[in-house]
């Protein structure tokens, strides 16, 4: 409850920032010239002890609100120059006013101290080398712009009441670049009003530029390289135990790199949550080290933390760190050395595989490293582009892969052939378990394909798997299947239940499942989600959509989201 009082101060305090913010903008507009409205606006609260003219207030109103957002984003440095201006504001109030402005002065306080209560929630740093750059620019502008004034105000000297001489027009400058205040030079003419105007506004831009540069919240960098995803592929073959291991070589994840031990996750950003694919890919024995550098980073950046489809391996030190659990899903997952199709638990899929047979469909294993086949590969674009179709043009990512033609590494790749030569079908997987596990990601057949033809690809390849030493087989995530049947089911658990019993009409969960059931698995292995902060909020929900679709999410589901089951 304290937490959450203390958030809730946190926003209106950001709030009452931006209202002031809005109110220096609004007095830039034409719209101030009315006097009901101007009198309102000079009421209200102004935080700088600077009254600016023209296109100032934008400019000053426009630096507030980036204050405020990054203050949002809980940027440290944000924080910092927040607080600063808070004060002199104050002391500004105080020393040139007799009678306070109540409201300002309120306003002020409020503020400061809800910032000054809460410092240790503002821990995410800025950049490194846009700070460098930023203090750079301020002393590099600032000097230019101070030295062009003074020689400009010198030379219009004649214009400005105050200026005798080269040091009048050092010390005049100084004062108009610093309070923005033209009265104080006594300029006579147009020509000194509208250059002193000029510099205000050139210093301003120099002022914005700087802050920008100032307040950019580190972000880390991807490592997108070759030599990266090199090094990602190499731990992701010796430690990548959860099936979408290997989904961390595809293009739309980043990666985390562990600076103390020898480890990464791929992860992607979903508005503020740094969304993790699968388990964290490193030894067990460095697991809570990495976790550390996850969640100390996460931290520092104000991200939430969420880990989808995590298996049983990491499962208890996410629970001891703090995470949220729940589960998710269950892997169908055939244990090859026991799996065939005797038996009713298998008859649809063996009846399918016998259909295939009678039409003389043929399965082979195309090996692109070996030997390039422009028209294999043809025929499995072709396929992908009907398919595609099919799909309303939208292709799902990130806890799904691609075909990977352009750089096959370790992947494995199934097709059918009918009698004529045809390919009807093909099916992509990826290794984990240091190769003695493989599964089936991509898996794609014609429209006008004869019964058969996916099974027969996934049970060849798993028979030849097997005579190769391969452990497991694997036909994924059968999401949000069998979450309530375990004791103490959570409230989030119990959603996801009624999603999976009614909204098919959105994704098709349970016809997903029963083509998964039909083979006949020898395992349903459970998956989980991990958060971090430990309740499940919309703000996971929206990242665990939006990283899967990250185009037309909403062009996607809202069609049918209210389209629920009624049997």
């Amino acid at each position: 409850m304290k937490a959450f009082i203390k958030k809730a101060l946190q926003y209106l305090a950001m709030i009452l920032l931006i209202l002031v913010a809005l109110k220096n903008i609004l007095l830039s507009l034409p719209i101030r010239r009315h006097g009901g409205l101007q009198n309102m606006l000079s009421g209200m609260h102004s935080t700088l002890p600077l009254q600016p003219r023209g296109i100032l207030p934008f400019l000053s109103g426009t630096l507030m609100l980036l204050l405020a957002y990054r203050l949002y984003k809980r940027v440290r440095l944000a924080w910092l120059i927040e607080i600063i201006a808070l004060t002199m504001g104050l002391t500004y109030h105080l020393t040139r006013h007799q009678v306070l402005p109540f409201r300002t002065v309120l306003v002020d306080v409020f503020v400061l101290v809800v910032l000054l209560a809460s410092y240790k929630d503002f821990a995410r740093s800025s950049d490194r080398i846009t700070v460098k750059r930023a203090v750079g620019f301020i002393f590099c502008s600032f000097f230019l712009v101070l030295t062009n004034a003074a020689i400009g105000l010198f030379l219009m000297k004649e214009d400005i009441r105050s200026i005798h001489s080269i040091y009048d027009a050092i010390f005049s400058s100084v004062k108009l670049l610093v309070f923005m205040d033209t009265d104080s030079l006594g300029i006579k003419g147009a020509a000194g009003e509208f250059y002193s105007n000029t510099l205000i506004i050139i210093n301003w831009i120099c002022i914005m530029t700087s802050a920008f540069l100032l307040l950019k919240p580190l972000v880390y960098n991807p490592i997108a390289n070759i030599q990266g995803k090199h090094k990602a592929r190499q731990l992701v073959l010796k430690y990548g135990d959860n099936p979408m291991a290997y989904l961390a070589l595809e293009n739309d994840k980043k990666y985390f790199f562990g600076s103390g031990i020898e480890g990464f996750c791929a992860y992607s950003l979903a508005g503020s949550v740094f969304t993790v694919c699968g388990d964290m890919i490193c030894d067990e024995k460095d697991s809570f080290l990495f976790l550390g550098e996850i969640t100390d980073f996460c931290r520092k950046n104000g991200y939430d933390i969420l880990f989808i489809n995590i298996t049983e391996k990491f499962h208890s030190l996410l629970k001891l760190a703090g995470f949220g659990i729940v589960k998710y899903g269950e892997d169908a997952c055939f244990s090859l050395a026991e799996y065939n199709l005797a038996g009713g638990r298998a008859a649809k899929v063996r009846a399918a595989i016998n259909h295939a047979n009678k039409e003389e469909i043929t399965v082979s294993e195309y090996k692109p490293l070996e030997r390039k086949d422009h028209l294999i590969e043809k025929q499995m674009q072709s396929i992908t582009e009907e398919w595609l179709v099919q799909k309303g043009g939208v292709e799902m990512s990130f806890m799904l892969g691609g075909m990977g033609l352009n750089d096959p590494m370790d992947r494995r790749y199934f097709y059918a052939l009918s009698k004529e030569g045809e390919m009807l079908g093909f099916v992509v997987f990826l290794p984990y378990m240091e190769g003695k596990a493989y599964l089936a990601d991509v898996t794609r057949r014609r429209s006008n394909a004869p019964q058969g033809v996916l099974e027969k690809i996934i049970y060849d390849a798993f028979m030849k798997m097997k005579e190769e030493g391969v452990l497991w087989g694997n036909m994924g995530l059968s999401p949000l299947y069998n979450i309530c049947n375990e004791q103490n089911s959570s409230f989030t658990e119990k959603v996801f239940t009624f999603i999976y019993e009614n909204m098919n009409k959105t994704y098709d969960f349970q016809a997903l499942h029963h083509a998964k059931l039909k083979y006949g698995p020898t395992d349903w292995q459970p998956r989980y989600l991990a958060f971090n902060p430990k309740t499940f909020s919309l703000n996971f929900g929206y990242a665990i959509l939006k990283v899967q679709m990250p185009k037309n999410m909403f062009k996607t589901i809202l069609p049918n989201l209210l389209k629920l089951d009624r049997q």
